[in-house]
């Protein structure tokens, strides 16, 4: 016995047959300002600057960025409470002005190392940089928001602690007045020295990461860069071939800069190095303007 066939509706005749239904879903049109390129720029970049310390994300993001930040800051507040209790004398050791950046300057690769590829590497990998080119955004605005992101970023990372020393120099001082005035004169170095270690870890950090969409990847590689260059400039110096290559270390570059407009003790290969103050400007300025350079070219081209 064979099952019945099921009912179906029969057809609709007449005018009707081929009207569709409209239905309200409640989707209106925005009726709001319209604030344009600027303001998106400016979201983009805060949005960015957020991200770079896992503000709005759960706790596990915010280990790296603010992780680096208290060890970076530890010798500064180190220092402060020993000068508070053993007097100026212990001012005159351990950290200063002179060689904070080039102790603590790990510590910005690491950040570097880790939000870098995923301020970029997200909007890769979940490909939504169409979204963001289809609005307002140029892909001009999109690169710079978050290189200035992660400049931004490691100008906390590198200008609070040294901020900390200037803090904690002035209040350890018998006349708080004469102490803030003695230490007026190395803001100009803090900032300085702390702009110069962004731009140049920023400008290699960023110009990496445009081209892979993979966080590890991306993170071994700026962690390669800094640990090759450091070891490789060592080698060849032993081997006999000059002062040169001291210039293959971003560290050495950004004390080579600090010592050259500020003077001071020079720090690690800077030291033993005859290399003239120019040079080691010229340098910076050279991969501060080829990693950018590299990094906006492939926006251009990069697909989205």
């Amino acid at each position: 016995m064979t099952p019945p066939e099921p009912a179906t509706a029969p057809p609709v005749a007449g005018p009707d047959a081929n009207a569709g239904a409209i239905y309200d879903i409640g989707y209106r049109g925005y009726e709001g300002p319209r604030l344009g390129r600027r303001s998106a720029v400016w979201a983009l970049f805060v949005a960015s600057l957020r991200a770079c310390f896992g503000l709005g994300r759960s706790g596990r993001a915010k280990i790296v960025p603010f992780g680096a930040l208290a060890f970076a800051s530890f010798p500064a507040i180190v220092q402060s409470a020993i000068s508070a209790t053993a007097g100026p004398i212990a001012s005159q050791v351990g950290v200063t002005y002179d060689n904070y950046l080039w102790q603590s300057s790990i510590l910005s690769v690491i950040f570097l190392a880790a939000q870098a590829p995923e301020l970029l590497g997200s909007d890769q990998r979940h490909r939504v940089l169409t979204l963001y080119f289809a609005h307002a955004l140029e892909r001009i605005d999109y690169a710079l928001a978050k290189l200035a992101a992660i400049v931004v970023g490691l100008l906390v990372i590198t200008v609070v602690p040294l901020l900390i020393l200037f803090l904690g120099q002035t209040f350890v001082a018998s006349d708080l007045f004469a102490g803030f005035r003695d230490q007026l004169g190395y803001l100009p170095e803090i900032a300085v020295t702390g702009l110069t270690y962004a731009l140049l870890f920023a400008a290699i950090g960023m110009s990496i990461s445009a081209f892979t969409p993979r966080r590890a990847y991306a993170t071994a590689a700026i962690v390669a860069v800094f640990l090759v260059g450091t070891a490789l400039q060592a080698l060849l110096r032993r081997a006999g071939t000059g002062d040169w290559p001291v210039l293959l270390e971003m560290n050495a570059i950004g004390e080579g800069v600090r010592h050259t407009l500020f003077g001071g003790t020079a720090n690690g290969p800077v030291a033993g190095a005859d290399l003239g103050g120019v040079v080691y400007l010229g340098a910076a300025a050279a991969v501060v303007l080829v990693g950018i350079g590299v990094y906006l070219w492939r926006y251009q081209r990069i697909e989205a």
